[in-house]
């Protein structure tokens, strides 16, 4: 099976490592890159990883040229921190990803969506070899089998209820203060959420698309803030960014200003890293917020190694009959 994967996540490098990895396969090895199109490259990029998954006759001359690629749009010394699988550890990797058994909150059911969005995203560009398909289908289908019959998100410890603690414990009274999210995230809304079941009321949402939020905004009872009024950050108590924007978009607090928490929950960060100096400030990112979570589901092991068996016998199993497939297709050719 010529397949590959190059990548990164939170597991393997810091947060800063992984903006340059992000950004550079957002420059080199988008949709539109001739370079994509070349090794059928399916790129997975979230708050948590970056990973280009390749095909080609010589999978190791493709993963070169893709490793040149990023030496060049990257600064920093980074390859020590990629990983690489190829062939069957390629297909048990994306397996386990799509699962949520790779994710810094174990079970999580985002990283199936992302997936498939990756994957058919990118056949809207460029027709993807058989192999490829069969990864992503196979993949997707393993970590559905997975959240149906194993109890694990029974006792998950999410982001939002982490983000939700935290400021219990660093804000005072939370349920009368207002709150500002930036950017009308998947990630954003799902915090809004858990919030509001909590009963905090004070809401405003600051985007881009003021159009876009106004139903979500009337239905939530939210207000909204444009994009050109984002410097009013600074009158918000608790501040929780989740935008997509490849440069940080909150930056220079003044000495006097009423936040007191920001989460940045982007990658790459969206709050510049210099406000964390601010002495009445505090700021918190995922790669933080990824600690904090990892420690609470310990005790989630059990399923988790149930969980892996499962997936490695069914990668075994798919893994056998596409090559019986191949073998019928190569005896009619």
């Amino acid at each position: 099976m010529r397949i590959g994967v190059l990548g990164i996540n939170f597991k393997s490098a810091e947060i800063s490592i992984r903006e340059f990895v992000s950004k550079a396969c957002q420059k080199r090895i988008s949709h539109l890159s001739e370079l994509a199109k070349k090794f059928s490259c399916v790129v997975l990029s979230t708050c948590n990883r970056t990973e280009i998954y390749f095909s080609a006759d010589n999978l190791a001359e493709a993963h070169s040229e893709l490793l040149n690629v990023l030496r060049e749009e990257i600064p920093a010394a980074f390859e020590h921190k990629l990983y690489s699988y190829f062939g069957f550890d390629c297909f048990l990797h994306l397996a386990t990803v799509t699962s949520g058994l790779d994710s810094a909150i174990v079970a999580e059911s985002e990283i199936q969506r992302q997936v498939k969005i990756a994957y058919e995203q990118t056949t809207l560009y460029y027709d993807l070899p058989s192999s490829v398909h069969y990864l992503f289908q196979k993949s997707l289908k393993l970590g559905k089998q997975i959240r149906s019959n194993l109890p694990l998100s029974q006792n998950q410890v999410t982001i939002a209820k982490i983000l939700f603690e935290i400021s219990q414990q660093l804000v005072k009274d939370l349920a009368d203060i207002p709150l500002l999210f930036i950017g009308n995230s998947e990630i954003n809304r799902r915090v809004m959420a858990y919030f509001k079941r909590k009963g905090i009321g004070r809401i405003t949402l600051c985007t881009r698309s003021l159009q876009s939020a106004k139903e979500m905004a009337d239905k939530e009872s939210l207000k909204l803030l444009s994009w050109d009024k984002l410097s009013s950050w600074q009158e918000f108590p608790l501040v929780i960014c989740g935008s997509n924007a490849p440069h940080y978009i909150v930056t220079g607090p003044r000495e006097e200003l009423n936040t007191r928490l920001i989460f940045d929950l982007s990658v790459p960060r969206n709050v510049d890293p210099a406000i964390s100096l601010h002495p009445r400030l505090t700021l918190l990112n995922m790669e933080e917020l990824s600690g904090l979570i990892e420690t609470r589901q310990r005790k989630n092991s059990l399923e988790i190694n149930q969980a892996e068996t499962i997936i490695l016998e069914g990668v075994q199993r798919y893994l056998v009959s596409f090559r019986q497939k191949e073998k019928r297709v190569f005896a009619c050719a």
